[in-house]
């Protein structure tokens, strides 16, 4: 989720001494505790609405997610060759999320959106399982440093980020091949759109369309609500014992968790929008000057961080802390010597990085576990 928030930096600490100020929707598309809190049940709810409901959802959010890729996360940027509205940009892993991303879309069709189109539309879902392996291929071209055909992370990182979507935007063949990867994006949203006006779902179906629900959305979940706890965890280890070790950790295990977010936003609807999940750990971009500022004034002793702005916490204020600021890939003995020193003043030695971490991964961890437990 792209969510740009501009407030002035008094806003934001005056935001950042608030305790637990956020909260979400009453209207959270499971049960309601009362307090704003989804209880578990939105599993079965969903199950209970028609096939076309149903198949309507999943067509939205395939679409969705189509559509947020190619014209958003790489077409925004794309644009005017600007960093700061590149997703994951401090990470350099911004093309292994667009990867997965459309891997999302993979994982809905062949979990079970493809039989239910066959069965009515056989041509079209041809045509749509052959576009969504075209623009998967298309998106590994942007950083596949070494021309194996496949993404891994050593691609994105290897000679100073060469390949690493940011600075693709800035030279012609990057460029391009950007361009190639948002054209086949655009021809799978719309075989996608056309797939959406022409299926017929009957009830002989429906259990396909449960297929996708427990072994894509609620296992999907489930494996993220297991790799944020251990992402929580590895970042009390490293507040704890700041070593260039653990700050490596730290790093594999938040490219890990990300992993399993992004390839679950082919389905975005339910407790992850009603609940105000996806921009409380997934907002960006993050505003580096906002945050540090936050970070001078803010007490780890009075404050908790549930309720400050959605760009201060989540995954890309997680990202900024651990991995620096994107200009390069810091070294882990650098971030961990960082990551000791305060905001306000670099030569004397604190844990308030550290703390702030680690209190967002507790905060993080929360929010997966309403995520997960609203769909059990």
């Amino acid at each position: 989720m792209k969510k740009t928030i501009t407030l002035g930096l008094v806003s934001i600490v005056a935001s950042a001494m608030l305790v637990g100020c956020g909260g979400g929707s009453n209207n959270n598309g499971g049960n309601s505790n009362g307090n704003g809190n989804a209880t578990q049940g939105y599993k079965a709810q969903f199950k209970a609405r028609s096939i076309n409901n149903q198949v309507e959802e999943f067509m939205g959010g395939v679409i969705g997610i189509a559509d947020e890729v190619g014209h958003g996360k790489m077409g925004d940027p794309l644009a005017d060759s600007d960093v700061t509205l590149v997703e994951s940009q401090f990470s350099w892993n911004s093309t292994m999320d667009f990867y997965n991303n459309i891997s999302s879309i993979k994982h809905v069709w062949d979990g079970g959106l493809k039989d239910i189109a066959t069965e009515s539309q056989p041509e079209m879902a041809k045509t749509i399982t052959k576009d969504i392996a075209t623009a998967l291929a298309a998106i590994v071209a942007i950083s596949d440093d070494n021309n194996d055909h496949k993404l891994e992370t050593s691609d994105l990182t290897a000679n100073n980020g060469a390949k690493a979507f940011r600075n693709q935007i800035k030279n012609d063949a990057g460029k391009a091949l950007i361009q190639t990867a948002i054209d086949k994006l655009a021809t799978l949203q719309e075989h996608l759109q056309q797939l959406k006006s022409a299926i017929s779902p009957t009830n002989a179906q429906l259990s396909n369309a449960s297929n996708i629900v427990d072994n894509v959305i609620v296992a999907g979940y489930n494996n993220l609500g297991s790799e944020a706890a251990k992402l929580k965890t590895a970042l009390t280890t490293l507040k704890d014992n700041p070593t260039a070790e653990n700050v490596q950790a730290a790093r594999t295990q938040w490219r890990a968790t990300r992993q399993y977010w992004e390839a679950g936003e082919g389905h975005i609807f339910g407790p992850v929008d009603t609940l105000g999940v996806d921009p409380k750990v997934d907002s960006w971009p993050v505003d580096k000057t906002q945050l540090d500022g936050a970070l001078a004034g803010w007490d780890p002793e009075l404050s908790n961080i549930d309720g400050f702005p959605v760009t201060m916490k989540g995954f890309h204020a997680i990202e900024y802390l651990l991995f620096g600021d994107g200009s390069t890939l810091e070294s882990p003995a650098d971030a961990a010597t960082r990551l000791q020193r305060p905001v306000a003043d670099e030569s004397a030695s604190d844990k308030t990085r550290l703390k702030y971490l680690e209190a967002l991964g507790k905060s993080f961890a929360k929010d997966i576990k309403s995520l997960t437990d609203a769909w059990k």
